[in-house]
């Protein structure tokens, strides 16, 4: 065989792995496979047509719209068209962006961050059952922009083969974005994956799925969700049906961030019955670098500050943390930070706002809880959330040569003892003394002490951080604050080196819940 034969596989190899990219038009909702898609041919290409022959390329291909009024798929009294497959579309296994805004009379919205989302859609997938009808599957890297999604079990499944991006969508309602119409998930998350982002147009409305609107199925590389809104309905104002969840991590995942720094990556998520993000996976060994970062969110509130509360459970009587983390071993998870803009608002939470359950290294900084129905932290045990911990002599409640068998929240970490308070109004002083007793060998030095300001609205609000060194370990030590900084008492919270944020010891009386007032006491 001569050596042009023998390279003959190989070239025909490498002319289609260079095919060009091919774009895709919609041009009807026929649920048939039509994948022609002629531009001279009308009604040749369905959506299931579409995805099929974007499967036997390798190229990153793209699916946009183009239906008529005529078509058997439009809905007249919302001038959108409507797919309605009676079996599950083919799986997506190579590149595709499937852009909904291309159809006609559809359009992004230019909402500002934290307001109403806009978006004008004009494509609606509708699955033809809820308990078992995923409606898109993708392995291959999906981009999919400008539709509405709903009555599916998994709106949109991602399988950790892939890179994938998800802005501009309505997930678990009609295409108005204002009525219910659950999928069981909004997205099953797996791969290297974008929710949202900071552009207005990326946005997501994910409320009203039963299960949850992001919930983790397959393992997670990376994932950045931002500028989304999750739960509330389309104008925040209150909650759209009865979404269980707001984020779940299920494991494993090494890159996560929700929210940012900046007032467009701000997630707001309010009105879930149970947590509005919650955490949990196998045992992790040593500690490093947090693999889960939340920053910058907006966490229970609405427009003009509307009360969307999560963890409420309405009906049950039993509530839970606004944000919980359930692990084993280190936490490597941070909640808000010391940099620009990275604090969380966290608000009118059933229960705590955050609550840590037997892992440690959880970093709780600069957030700003506010009216939440118990306690702004809670550390805990394997044995569940159990309100305030008392302080134990030492700290040494949550040490141990097997810390697995311990299972100690932050180590329950003891929150500091005040011993004076004293206003200085002349100097516009207020002078607190306090220890912290937490040995050497119990806790990582140095320790921090944040002070929180506190008003009669129930707002805790990061104010000051003040250094306790292993100089003044177990000792007295005095700070001064400035005085006009408090209106109704101060907050104070202890972290050790290690990341072990404390719960919170309020000072003075103030509204737990907006309702009532409470005495002063460890929370």
């Amino acid at each position: 065989m001569s050596r042009i034969l023998r390279l003959l596989p190989i070239l025909v190899l490498l002319v289609a792995l260079e095919s060009p990219a091919a774009t895709f038009v919609v041009d009807t909702t026929s649920d048939s496979a039509l994948g022609a898609c002629s531009a001279a041919i009308a009604e040749d290409c369905s959506l299931r047509g579409a995805i099929a022959a974007a499967n036997l390329t390798p190229a990153a291909d793209i699916i946009n719209f183009a239906i008529p009024q005529s078509d058997a798929g439009f809905q007249a009294a919302t001038a959108h068209w409507r797919f309605a497959p009676a079996t599950e579309l083919p799986f997506i296994s190579n590149p595709l962006t499937i852009d909904g805004f291309t159809q006609t009379g559809a359009a992004p919205s230019s909402h500002l961050p934290l307001a109403p989302i806009g978006h004008v859609l004009k494509i609606e997938l509708r699955g033809a059952s809820m308990s078992n009808f995923n409606c898109l599957l993708a392995g291959g890297s999906l981009t999919l922009r400008g539709l509405a999604i709903n009555n599916c079990n998994q709106a949109i499944f991602l399988f950790d083969s892939g890179i994938h991006v998800i802005e501009g969508n309505y997930l678990g309602t009609d295409i108005t974005g204002t009525s219910t119409v659950a999928n069981r998930v909004g997205v099953a998350l797996g791969g290297d994956v974008r929710i949202g982002g900071l552009l207005p147009a990326q946005a997501n409305l994910i409320s009203g799925n039963r299960l949850g609107a992001l919930v983790q199925f397959r393992s997670v590389t990376r994932l950045l969700v931002q500028g989304n809104t999750i739960g509330p309905n389309r104008l925040l104002t209150a909650a759209q049906g009865l979404q269980d969840n707001g984020i779940s991590l299920l494991g494993p995942y090494t890159d996560v961030v929700i929210g940012g720094t900046v007032a467009a990556a701000a997630n707001l998520i309010g009105g879930n019955t149970f947590n509005a993000i919650s955490i949990s996976d196998q045992p992790r060994g040593a500690p490093g670098a947090p693999l889960v970062r939340i920053v910058g969110n907006v966490i229970g509130l609405g427009t003009g500050g509307i009360p969307l509360g999560n963890g409420l459970n309405q009906g049950s009587g039993q509530t839970v943390p606004s944000i919980q983390v359930s692990l084993l071993g280190n936490c490597r998870v941070a909640i808000g930070g010391d940099g620009a803009g990275e604090g969380n608002i966290i608000a009118h939470g059933g229960n705590a706002a955050v609550a840590i359950n037997a892992c440690w290294g959880a970093p709780i900084l600069g957030n700003a809880f506010l009216a939440n129905r118990r306690q702004p932290i809670d550390l805990a045990t394997t044995n569940g959330f159990d309100g305030p911990t008392a302080n134990d002599a030492g700290d040494f409640d949550g040490t141990g040569t097997d810390p697995f068998a311990v299972s100690a929240g932050n180590r329950l970490q003891n929150t500091a003892e005040v011993e004076t308070v004293i206003e200085n109004a002349g100097n516009n002083q207020l002078r607190i003394a306090l220890r912290v007793d937490s040995a050497p060998t119990a806790a990582t030095y140095p320790l921090r002490i944040d002070f929180h300001a506190t008003d009669e609205f129930g707002v805790q609000a990061s104010l000051s951080t003040q250094p306790y060194a292993l100089a003044d370990a177990q000792a007295l030590r005095e700070y001064i604050l400035p005085l006009n900084s408090f209106r109704r008492g101060i907050g104070i919270t202890v972290t050790d080196a290690e990341g072990n944020t404390g719960e919170m010891l309020l000072i003075g009386t103030i509204f737990v819940d907006g309702f009532e007032d409470v005495a002063a006491g460890h929370e």
